[in-house]
């Protein structure tokens, strides 16, 4: 061979490689979370590798390679797709025809007033109304959402929090209805508030109170639900708003400890409900190795830390049961067709990794809620990949691969790390001190800047970007008689019900909540009785009171966002924005990026948070004097909350002040928008620089 004329005496094949390779060096290449990747991996990587003690058998301690001995040869993972929108009936419509198609679990979208604790009817929500999911307000809405569904058969997954122990006590009084008994329900309540206060925002009520409620949850599924996962843990949201994929498991974890120590001091064992802790670590990338090592080393790490605190007599309290998959923010605006590789490579990696139940995204989820055609593909993702690749004949088919164990290595010892020093300074008040939403916010920053800079590779985006922009697909829209159909059955079910018996329940469920007693029998006649969410919350609220976001403090004082799109500064008088995310939506991590952005950009950024009202934005732009008001939306309300705004705005005589508004905006809606009277718009992949370029224009032209 060529090489071999080159061979120095009693040179080594190891040593003529990296001769080699040393002659044409190679730039750095890192993981997502930080580390350096090298060229090349061999047996001198894993020595220390102890294969009983590190990696074990499948089903067995430290679970490793899975939580069951013969993985998916013995049962395939929960093909779930995350779904629901508008009414009740229309949801239920697309969870049978899903079904019918193969689907094995249900997960259900509920929309943000039912996450939050808000009827349809309140005068604040009406924008929100079954935008992001569908919405429930009583017992009436429930039994349309599973008529012909039988609950025995099907296994059901809320993404709830807030609002976990009415919706779950809904759920029993369906299945009672049916003739299901509670030890046959199956299926998962996220029930996980504390990521809440740090990451997504659909809370209530004070910390204290959602933990109280969480454990009264937690308690009552393991005495009289017991098939039933009562809390689903979740790093997916924290990994959302900006957090690596190994920081979004090690925050995770710390949460779970939490919620465990508060049920041990409850009395219960650690077997008591430890196995019936499951936990949601995706968002997933399309990273097979990371991802696949990813789950193993948290699998590995759970056993240890769980072992190492409590102790457990049964092995299944050690077991990290996951639901994963992909999500909206790994999707891309542009070239929306693409998405469905990636949804593919994320489904991939997800299964590689062992977990129990995937959901896989479809590929218009970067715009609005998914399309019929679009759940379908992204079903038959998951069928292809289960059935065809290959990958289930048999259990952890990347164990021993050099790279993979280097990898699951290097990210439990971060993952450990991490939770050390969230747990020195004690879970709560590492989030009240601002250490958690920090770490998580500079996460997000570097995210930005590899992607500026071209390190992380977006096909579409970054890199072979085409000049047209994005490609046109057919969307689903929102019904906009929803919400008059919504409230009038809703108003039905209030004229209807016993008003007594709501009363009655009601006083019972408020007296419950003061004392120590679990909430949840309680709970259950209120329900059963037709009482809604919003006045269930609102007794809850009498109780507990409500939670006040600490003053954002994201602008002043704060490090640069070190992106280079930022760096020409504004010349002369600077400009003055307001950067607020109306209505109930508390993704935040865009509203957060941009208001540093344009920080560094030499603007004087007011930046109010989540959950702002019209007449709060209002007020606030009059005080603070500013000359651009900037609307982060990505509930899918953005027509509805930038007409309020602007009308107003006229009524305030403050014409002069423009509005422009960026997040999950199709370019249908771009016309629309413009027509009402937004001076700019900026969906989800707009290059900074021109956001920044087109805010300085406007203040120009006056």
């Amino acid at each position: 061979m060529a090489h071999e004329a080159n061979t120095q005496p009693h040179e080594t094949t190891r040593a003529r490689w990296q001769r080699r390779l040393a002659a044409r060096p190679l730039p750095p290449v890192h993981t997502t979370w930080g580390m350096e990747v090298a060229p090349l991996y061999t047996p001198e990587d894993v020595q220390q590798v102890d294969y009983a003690c590190d990696l074990g058998y499948p089903g067995e301690f430290p679970f490793t390679r899975g939580v069951y001995p013969s993985m998916y040869r013995g049962r395939l993972w929960t093909f779930r797709e995350y779904a629901g929108f508008g009414t009740a009936e229309d949801t239920n419509t697309r969870y049978r025809a899903l079904l019918a198609q193969g689907m094995t679990g249900l997960s259900v979208a509920l929309d943000l007033p039912t996450q939050i604790g808000f009827d349809s009817d309140d005068p604040r929500v009406g924008e929100e109304v079954g935008r992001v999911g569908v919405a429930i307000d009583s017992l009436a809405d429930m039994e349309l959402l599973f008529d012909g569904i039988p609950l025995e058969q099907v296994s059901t997954n809320f993404t709830i929090n807030t609002t976990s122990a009415p919706i779950l006590a809904m759920y029993m009084a369906v299945g009672a209805k049916q003739g299901v008994l509670p030890e046959q329900l199956r299926g998962t309540l996220q029930n996980d508030p504390l990521k809440e206060y740090i990451a997504r925002g659909t809370w209530l009520f004070p910390v204290a109170a959602s933990l109280r409620l969480t454990a009264d949850v937690m308690e009552f599924c393991a005495r009289a639900v017991p098939r039933f996962n009562p809390i689903s843990v979740s790093g997916a949201h924290m990994q959302q708003a900006g957090a690596t994929r190994i920081e979004s498991v090690a925050l995770a974890f710390t949460h779970a400890m939490a919620y465990i120590d508060l049920l041990l001091e409850r009395g219960l064992s650690i077997d008591d409900f430890a196995p019936r802790i499951s936990w949601n670590l995706g968002v997933v990338g399309t990273d097979i190795f990371e991802e696949a090592a990813r789950f193993r080393a948290a699998r590995r790490l759970w056993a240890r830390l769980v072992q190492e605190r409590y102790q457990p007599q049964n092995p299944e309290s050690c077991m990290l049961r996951v639901y994963a998959g992909s999500g909206g923010n790994t999707l891309t605006v542009e070239e929306p067709l693409n998405n469905i590789v990636r949804v593919a490579l994320e489904v991939l990696a997800s299964a590689l990794g062992g977990v129990q139940a995937i959901h896989s995204c479809s590929y218009d989820e970067a715009y609005a809620i998914p399309s019929e055609e679009a759940q379908l593909i992204a079903l038959r993702t998951q069928q292809i990949v289960a059935y065809e690749s290959g990958i289930t004949k048999t259990a952890d088919p990347l164990a021993g691969s050099y790279y993979v164990e280097t990898l699951t290595n290097a990210a439990e010892q971060q993952m450990r790390d991490i939770i050390d020093e969230v747990l020195q300074m004690g879970v709560s008040q590492a989030i009240e001190s601002g250490l958690v939403q920090e770490r998580i916010m500079r996460s997000a920053l570097r995210e930005e800047q590899r992607i500026e800079s071209g390190e992380q590779v977006m096909v579409g985006v970054n890199k072979f970007r085409r000049s047209q922009g994005a490609a046109a697909i057919a969307l689903h829209r929102a019904d906009p008689a929803t919400l008059a159909r919504q409230i009038e059955r809703t108003r039905r079910v209030r004229q209807e019900r016993d008003a007594g018996r709501v009363q009655q329940a009601l006083r019972r469920l408020e007296a419950v909540a003061r004392s120590s007693e679990n909430v949840m029998p309680a709970m259950l006649e209120a329900v059963q009785a037709y009482a809604t969410i919003g006045e269930i919350c609102d007794t809850f609220t009498n109780v507990f009171g409500l939670y006040t976001d600490p003053a954002v403090s994201v602008i002043s004082g704060k490090p640069g966002s070190g992106l280079t799109s930022a760096q020409q500064r504004s010349v002369g008088s600077p400009i003055r924005i307001l950067v607020a995310k109306p209505g109930l939506d508390g993704h935040d991590r865009g509203a957060k990026t941009m208001a540093l952005l344009l920080r560094d950009a030499g603007m004087e950024v007011i930046y109010t948070g989540i959950r702002n009202s019209i007449a709060a934005i209002v007020q606030a732009t009059i005080q603070e004097d500013v000359q651009i008001i900037g609307l982060s939306i990505l509930s899918g309300a953005h027509v509805g909350w930038s007409q309020q705004l602007l009308e107003r705005l006229r009524e305030q005589n403050m014409d002069d002040v423009k509005v422009v508004v960026g997040g999950v905006i199709p370019e249908v809606d771009i016309p629309v928008l413009q027509e009402l009277g937004v001076a700019a718009v900026f969906p989800g992949g707009t290059p900074f620089a021109d956001v920044i370029a087109t805010i300085r224009s406007l203040v120009q032209q006056g």
